[in-house]
């Protein structure tokens, strides 16, 4: 991007052609967006007006169909009134179904004992079943028909109502598995006394299929609650009857959905914007006969801009090619009417840079930009000689000046080194003899009077300083040969063995504060084939170190197998670790925080040394924030 940005402004001529396709894109996007989005209010509106004249056509068709059923039932109630005949009604329900093909079912229950020849109970129900039509009495003490809702609510209310849709609660009845909804009338005698019930039935598969016969888009559907919220009719049908407009899944839409639901509960009409699968959409409702049903059209967004948006891709794309082609015009016809100016431009950008080989030529243009270019061919001929004489004196001058100083640092660092060297070495090795010499003398003078304990303590520390003078000549002998002082040998051995033979035989300097630990994943019989000697000389170094900084708490070794060719040695301790600005130059030769540090500088670089020598290596953990934790890396099998 930023590549483009500086090609962009080093270029004028496209500088210029993008200013007047920037001032015409400006121009097209407030008029074209002005004008799109009058066109999106007109489609928008233009949706909402068919998709409710659509949900009113589909909402009187039902009320229809649902006025019939009250009028069929109102009708009926009245004959019921007046006859007797028990045959008579068990006729005139199939006559209902047989006149209107819309219904589903009808029934006639009268109160228990009503018809005293006929048992307790009476209920005559014809259903539709296909092309025929079936009647049976129902009732029994299992199937108390005049415990149910559609029974006892308008027996309360004493006036015809809607029952919302319900399976039937009959385990014998045909229409079992069928979910209808009801309209119940109640009958009453010549003096008002309840007498029974007549119901309608229509079937709810026939009311989804009016619902969802008529869509304005492809992808757009229709839904149908009922009083309690419920879900009628659902392009889902998990969702039907169980399920309600309140316990929508989507956390996103239940706020809307709420609101939307509240509002159809209510009977009232309009249109709601909502999310719909995770997709805009409009929802056009209103109110369903006298049932205090509520049904809606959804229809996607995408359905409704489909036109729109493809006429937006069009004009758009035919917009943008439009510029494009406007701005290679401009850019053409800018780019010549500029080029002396561009090339002017380049010569300068390289003469600042240095570059005085490509020179333009003279021309015999005489206007200003001709007096111009072949004034910049002598300025910029003038500049290269001497430019060129300058270079060459500079040249010579810092190559014999860099020579200089790299001799005189050479010189100072290594007469610095080898002074700081020879004390060092002087120190570490006049110290323990300095030791030995005194304690010899005292063992000449007092041995036969001094105790036996204390004669061992003397001598131990002499032993102790004799094996620091023998480590330090190891240590010279080791650095003097390129290839180290030990000859490489191979030899098979267990590395939990070695380290438990170090530990064992290792003399703590403060052993009642720093304790010395032993860790292994791996098993005892675990061997590996390389140099033993060197491996055992890394260890002492290290654990030399860890003993010498570490004075209280903990030094542990620990033995893990890295991969299939490789196995780890780490040593860590609880000592005075080493400062991050140190940990660059541990390994260099020589090297010491300081001049109060004991040792000469050549035990880590050695053992790194000794380390790669084998195939390994050795490093300082970089996760180590307490303490100093160092890891030696030897192959499993050193061929």
């Amino acid at each position: 991007m930023r590549k483009a940005w500086n090609y962009i402004m080093q270029r004028l001529s496209l500088r210029l052609g993008l200013a007047i396709v920037l001032i015409v894109t400006v121009i097209f996007t407030v008029s074209v967006g002005f004008l799109f989005a009058l066109f999106k209010d007109y489609v928008r509106q233009n949706a909402i007006t068919q998709a409710t004249q659509i949900l009113n056509n589909t909402a009187l068709r039902i009320s229809d169909v649902m006025g019939e059923v009250e009028t069929v039932a109102d009708n009926m109630a009245w004959y019921v009134d007046s006859c007797q005949d028990p045959d008579s009604l068990i006729r005139d329900t199939r006559e209902i179904l047989i006149n209107n093909p819309h219904f589903h079912s009808c029934s006639i229950s009268m109160e228990p004992d009503y018809f005293k020849s006929y048992g307790r109970y009476f209920s005559i129900y014809s259903v539709r079943d296909a092309d025929s039509i079936s009647t049976a009495q129902y009732g029994s003490d299992d199937f108390q028909y005049f415990h149910l809702d559609w029974y006892m609510k308008p027996q309360g209310l004493r006036q015809g109502c809607w029952i919302d849709p319900y399976l039937n609660a009959n385990p014998n009845a045909k229409y079992q598995t069928d979910v209808i909804t009801t309209y119940s009338r109640p009958l009453f005698d010549r003096d008002g006394l309840f007498i029974g019930v007549i119901a309608i039935d229509l079937n709810l598969k026939w009311l989804s299929q009016e619902i969802t016969s008529v869509s304005p888009y492809p992808n757009s559907s229709s839904i149908m609650v009922g009083s309690k919220g419920q879900y009628l009719v659902h392009p889902d049908t998990l969702k039907l009857i169980n399920q309600t407009i309140f316990s929508d899944p989507d956390p996103k839409a239940k706020e809307a959905v709420d609101t939307l639901g509240k509002k159809m509960l209510a009977g009232e009409s309009g249109v709601f914007r909502l999310v719909v699968d995770g997709n805009d959409a409009l929802l056009l409702y209103r109110p369903v006969g006298k049932a205090d049903w509520s049904m809606a059209i959804v229809c996607p967004e995408s359905d409704v801009f489909s036109g729109y948006n493809r006429l937006l891709v069009i004009v758009w794309t035919t917009i943008f090619i439009g510029l494009l082609v406007i701005l290679f015009f401009c850019y053409q016809a800018i780019a010549g009417a500029i080029a002396p100016l561009h090339l002017l431009a380049h010569q300068a950008r390289d003469i600042a840079e240095g570059r005085y080989s490509n020179r333009l030529p003279k021309v015999s243009r005489g206007d200003t930009i001709g007096q111009l270019q072949n004034s910049f061919v002598d300025m910029q001929q003038s500049l290269s000689n001497y430019v060129s004489n300058i270079r060459l004196i500079n040249t010579q001058m810092e190559h014999r000046n860099r020579e200089l100083l790299d001799a005189n640092e050479k010189a100072l660092e290594a007469d610095r080194k080898k002074t700081a060297f020879l004390q060092d070495m002087m120190h570490q090795i006049r110290t323990p003899l300095n030791i030995i010499g005194g304690f010899a003398q005292v063992l000449n003078e007092n041995f036969h009077e001094m105790p036996s304990d204390e004669s061992k303590r003397i001598i131990q520390l002499m032993q102790d300083n004799v094996k620091k003078i023998l480590r330090i000549s190891r240590m010279f002998m080791i650095f003097a040969s390129p290839r180290g002082h030990l000859a490489l040998t191979k030899e098979t051995f267990s590395c939990n063995e070695l380290c438990r033979e170090l530990i064992g035989s290792f003399q703590l300097t403060n052993p009642y504060t720093v304790k010395l630990y032993f860790e292994t994943t791996v098993p005892d019989d675990f061997m590996i084939c390389t140099d033993k000697q060197r491996v055992k000389l890394i260890l002492e170094e290290l654990l030399d170190n860890a003993n010498k900084f570490t004075h209280q708490g903990s030094i542990i070794v620990a033995v893990s197998r890295l991969d299939d060719k490789m196995v780890t040695i780490t040593v860590s301790d609880t000592g005075i670790g080493i400062a991050e600005a140190h940990r660059q130059m541990i390994f260099s030769q020589f090297a010491k925080v300081d001049l109060f540090t004991e040792g000469v500088g050549l035990g880590l670089p050695l053992s790194k040394r000794a380390a790669q020598r084998i195939g390994g290596d050795l490093v300082l953990a970089p996760e180590c924030k307490e303490g100093a934790s160092f890891i030696l890396t030897i192959p499993i099998n050193n061929h």
